[in-house]
């Protein structure tokens, strides 16, 4: 009975990860969810500054349409170039 009590501890105890390894991974992990939390967050300050600029765009097209349509009102203007 002693044995086999001995045995399962020895089999238990030789299926785990070595500590350093262990260690190692989850160091690892630690490194990329920190990468991915910056990632996110310039992400979030990459949608902010599309979202601006494309407010941006946004009025200079109305203004450039404005512009088009008070020039497409205005009469030609007449030449005031003397012939020679």
């Amino acid at each position: 009975m002693l044995a086999v009590v001995a045995a399962a501890t020895l089999i238990i105890s030789s299926c785990g990860v070595p500590k350093s390894e262990h260690e190692k991974v989850v160091k690892e992990l630690q490194q990329v969810t920190d990468q991915l939390d910056q990632a996110r967050k310039q992400n979030d300050q990459d949608q902010q500054k599309l979202t601006q600029l494309q407010g941006q765009v946004d009025a200079l097209k109305k203004e450039n349409d404005d512009l088009k349509a008070k020039a497409a009102k205005k009469p030609a203007a007449k030449s005031t170039a003397k012939k020679k």
